[in-house]
């Protein structure tokens, strides 16, 4: 993550600046006058770590991770630094990052992986409008799509669901109640601690993105904690990814075919990746919404039918 370190007081920053770039970390900022970062500073930092903070902090507008670190705590890096520098690592790890004036969001305990080709746009639509936000939950979104019309999509998603949609073009965090949609063009990896990974290069051939290597990952990632939902589509991807979610203890959901504007994706995982779960895009909303509560201020919407979303060109 790229930090920003910044105190009120005269303290030794040295050993926390040390043991951030022993755990990877990228210190941007490291001040004892924040009021001469600009707007755009702000903009560049993940985490924002202050030490002895004033509760008056104008800060709190920073839009990153906040972690509070107390003089005491910092005191206690001279006499064990290996282990402090492991409760600093645990610290970043609950950090939570502020979203709007009352509420906050964690890094999501679980994530949902919704898979769609051909027919996808609508039916993913169409569900996420009748399933509100879930505390500790998020989702990513794969659809086999032209690079062209992800913007849009990601407009349509934002304007007919409650979900936070963003599209994943560069290093940042899965927190809960966000929707990121995979670029056909921009490779990704999760992380642990809920980190989403942009990478250099293509996903493999023959599809964009790539579901399979994607579920594959998110299920060695959050295991148990991992589900997957297969809409409609073309092809075959997305079968063996639905095996390594099962194998590591999560559930995979699968539109009803005769629901689909294009079968094969769905029958292909039944029948050789294996569901836990077959329904209507009504009947899945349902069960997602069982299954997990309703974060706070999360609104739920009505099952709709009518969706207006034209259907995209694909991109493999």
């Amino acid at each position: 993550m790229k930090v920003a370190m910044v105190s009120d007081g005269p303290w030794d920053r040295a050993p926390l600046r040390r043991a951030l770039e022993e755990l990877g970390h990228l210190v941007l900022f490291d001040t004892s006058r924040p009021q001469d970062m600009a707007a755009a500073d702000w903009r560049d930092i993940d985490l924002l770590i202050e030490i002895e903070r004033r509760e008056d902090s104008a800060r709190e507008v920073a839009a990153c991770f906040h972690l509070h670190i107390e003089a005491d705590f910092l005191a206690r890096s001279r006499t064990a630094f290996a282990s402090w520098k492991q409760s600093l690592r645990q610290r970043i790890t609950a950090a939570r990052r502020p979203l709007g004036d009352l509420t906050s969001a964690a890094r999501a305990e679980r994530v949902w992986l919704l898979a769609a080709s051909t027919g996808g746009p609508a039916a993913v639509a169409q569900f996420l409008s009748a399933v509100p936000r879930a505390a500790g939950l998020a989702l990513l979104y794969a659809q086999h799509i032209d690079p062209g019309h992800l913007d849009q999509l990601q407009r349509w998603l934002s304007r007919d669901s409650d979900w936070r949609a963003g599209i994943a073009t560069a290093t940042d965090f899965l927190l809960e109640g966000s929707l990121a949609l995979v670029h056909p063009e921009r490779r990704l990896r999760l992380r642990p601690g809920a980190e989403l990974r942009v990478l250099s290069g293509a996903w493999p051939e023959p599809y964009r993105p790539n579901i399979d290597q994607l579920a594959e990952n998110l299920a060695l990632t959050y295991r148990e904690r991992a589900g997957m939902i297969v809409f409609g589509g073309l092809g075959d991807d997305g079968v063996l990814g639905s095996q390594h979610i099962r194998e590591q203890g999560g559930e995979v959901w699968v539109q009803d075919p005769s629901d689909c504007v294009a079968r094969a994706m769905p029958e292909a995982v039944i029948a050789r990746g294996g569901a836990d779960y077959i329904g209507s895009l009504q009947a899945l909303a349902r069960r997602f919404n069982h299954r997990h509560r309703p974060a706070a201020g999360g609104q739920q919407r009505a099952d709709r039918d009518d969706v207006a979303l034209p259907l995209m060109a694909e991109a493999r």
